[in-house]
């Protein structure tokens, strides 16, 4: 039987069965948000949800800089997937926000892709295995409105620990924790994570072991389908998506040229970018050690923001 494991006292453990009772435990009444990205955890949580036969709706939000071939996927082979348009595209964000999206200014991500499933138990993909970041602030339970979540577990002795931000996460599948999710869903973001302690071979293992269909850009060596041009990938990752995907290059280039338009018209000084291919040279430098921000991406120097 695949995904087999032992836990802390030597005891076999099968993370599949695991993983759907976690789905069954946490299941809301009006059903789960499933937030699908189209990428390996999302379908491998797809296909835990109907195995554990519980209520869901399961969306995609488009950024509109989304891989082609990961759009026909979703379309062709999960039909019953809603893909919900943004109120702004990644060109409109960039205009009204006088700069591009940088590693430490992610205003794209909160309006793209995180603001929906709120009122809702959302249910993710999200692994610890995916980053350390994850790892620190991502649990089984994770509920990012920290006062009503501390309440919460404190008064049903749910085992948690706070997050910087002044989250609460939980890693224990007891009842406390189940009843701190009642009380706290609907009034705050509440996560649900059922494969959180799964690495990339286990889901692997699932989707080829379960027939799972997969966006066919994992065949072709790519190990991440989000936005293109996301920063968060890294420069070179940059750069290899747009080989790719030119198009978007030159997308990127218009909506930085109509930046650059926008903040002269809202007299904004600008002495960094003479023009939008000086916008894209400077989005596209290598940080120093690939971690530090290059000069003017933490601090714009000569560019007033906001």
């Amino acid at each position: 039987m695949p995904l087999i494991t032992t836990d802390m006292l030597g005891q076999r453990v099968d993370k599949v069965q695991r993983s759907i009772d976690r789905i069954k435990a946490f299941a809301p009444q009006d059903g789960y948000h499933l937030a699908f990205s189209g990428g390996k955890d999302s379908v491998a949580i797809l296909a835990l949800a109907k195995m554990a036969g519980v209520a869901y709706k399961a969306n995609y939000n488009i950024t509109t800089v989304d891989p082609p071939e990961l759009v026909k996927f979703i379309r062709e082979k999960y039909p019953s997937v809603i893909l919900t348009r943004p109120k702004r595209s990644m060109r409109q964000l960039i205009i009204a926000k006088h700069m591009p999206p940088t590693r430490w200014h992610r205003y794209c991500c909160a309006e793209l892709k995180e603001s929906s499933g709120d009122g809702h138990v959302v249910m993710t993909g999200t692994r610890w295995a995916e980053s350390v970041r994850r790892r620190a602030n991502q649990g089984l339970v994770t509920i990012f409105s920290g006062k009503a979540g501390r309440t919460a577990a404190k008064e049903t002795g749910a085992e948690h620990r706070i997050t910087r931000s002044g989250g609460i996460v939980m890693n224990m599948d007891n009842d406390p924790s189940r009843r701190t999710v009642e009380l706290c869903y609907r009034t705050n973001r509440t996560l649900i994570n059922p494969i959180i302690d799964w690495t990339d071979e286990d889901v692997w293992e699932f989707i080829r072991s379960e027939n799972i269909p997969y966006c066919q850009l994992y065949d072709e060596g790519w190990k991440r389908l989000g936005c293109i041009g996301c920063p968060l990938a890294g420069c070179k990752q940059q750069k290899k998506e747009f080989e790719r995907w030119p198009v978007y290059y030159r997308v990127y280039l218009r909506a930085f040229a109509d930046m650059l338009d926008a903040r002269r018209n809202a007299g904004k000084p600008n002495t960094l970018w003479p023009d939008a291919e000086a916008v894209m040279q400077w989005w596209l430098r290598e940080p120093p050690g690939n971690s530090q921000p290059i000069e003017g991406q933490l601090v714009l120097k000569g560019v007033e923001t906001g």
